[in-house]
């Protein structure tokens, strides 16, 4: 059992070597020393899809250039997931 911070009643880090854990689905997991989290800032949600390789030679289908890939009909993404090309949790990530 690892010990737990009384300023912070939760678990201490332990982690003390750099590790990378690969994903079945693709990507990455990663265990950085020091580091509680990790997150991108200063990104409009119209900008997210950009950060998923998968959807990149999509969004430029859609019927509307603003489209959010949500509900929007002629959207390539939506379409990508129903064909199953696309995971549907890769969609969720955009909300």
């Amino acid at each position: 059992m690892r010990e737990i911070s009384l300023a912070r009643d939760r678990g201490k880090h332990t982690t003390n070597v750099r590790e990378m854990f690969p994903l079945d689905q693709g990507g990455y997991v990663t265990d950085l020393p020091g580091l509680r989290t990790l997150a991108l800032w200063d990104t409009q949600p119209e900008e997210l899809d950009g950060y998923f390789p998968e959807l990149r030679g999509l969004v430029q289908d859609c019927q509307f250039s603003n489209c959010s890939h949500q509900s929007e009909p002629g959207c390539a993404v939506i379409k990508a997931v129903e064909e199953g090309r696309v995971h549907p949790g890769t969609l969720r990530s955009l909300t």
